[in-house]
């Protein structure tokens, strides 16, 4: 009795997972998981992975699932925060270039068709399509679409050039004048805030990871030292030492916070 029990269950494990196998409906496809998932949850399910493979405790898997989904967004601030240094800095010299332009006597649209073919890459497709944008409604309108793309960092170019556009380029030349010295003044401000800002958050990086990595190195070097941490105890024990850690990095970060002054 008890071997035909035993062969019926091993009969339908094996007819479940040919049919699991055969329905074309039921194959597993990665790229619509990992589409579901997102970045963050993706990041997430392969650093939970990884550490709870290595140290095979539920509460470093959780911690670094936590990271892992704090990593994208982390990656898309420090890229977002250098382009707009860079798209400032753009602005700037784009500012320069047609206050000369508009001294030597080069008409406003003009002067906008010879700086889009030089412009830095941080604004050259919006200023390309705004001088597209100018000949066709004006450029009053297409220096309002401008700023709309680029965001409020191009607000004062915008209006110094639909300025322009109704009262000449002879009074322009002089709002575009101050305009470049206060956004190159910007820009600077920017790039040295950000560098003391890179290097806090460094060092908080720095001190928040050695006692993970020292961990980390006991673990894979003498597991036995650190066995009393795989007991419901031990696990408790270390949930609050990475609390202490993540609360430490969080009150290094703050203290080095800029992200209101940049605005």
């Amino acid at each position: 009795m008890d071997g035909l029990l035993v062969g019926a269950a091993l009969g339908m494990g094996v007819l479940l997972i040919f049919d699991a196998l055969t329905r074309p409906g039921a194959k597993p496809d990665p790229a619509k998981w990992a589409a579901k998932l997102g970045p963050k949850g993706l990041a997430a399910a392969v650093c939970a992975t990884a550490v709870l493979a290595v140290t095979q405790w539920p509460v470093a898997a959780l911690a670094g699932g936590i990271l892992g989904a704090r990593l994208p967004s982390m990656l898309a601030n420090a890229r977002l925060e250098r382009l707009r240094v860079e798209r400032i800095q753009a602005i700037a010299e784009l500012s320069a270039r047609l206050r000369d332009s508009l001294r030597a006597g080069i008409g406003i649209q003009d002067a906008l068709s010879r700086a889009a073919l030089s412009a830095g890459p941080a604004i050259c497709t919006e200023l390309r399509q705004m001088v597209a944008e100018a000949r066709v409604s004006g450029l009053g309108a297409a220096a309002r679409s401008f700023a709309d793309r680029l965001g409020p960092d191009a607000d004062t170019l915008a209006a110094a050039l639909a300025l322009g556009d109704r009262i000449g380029a002879r009074n322009t030349s002089e709002v575009l004048d101050s305009l470049a010295e206060s956004t190159a003044a910007t820009a600077a401000t920017l790039r040295e805030a950000r560098a003391r800002q890179t290097r806090a958050r460094t060092s908080a990086r720095v001190v928040a990871a050695a006692p993970l990595v020292l961990l980390l190195v006991i673990r894979l070097s003498n597991p036995q030292y650190l066995e009393p941490y795989s007991r419901p105890g031990g696990q408790l024990l270390l949930a609050f030492g990475l609390l202490l850690i993540a609360g430490g990095y969080g009150a290094m970060l703050r203290t080095a916070r800029i992200g209101r002054a940049l605005q």
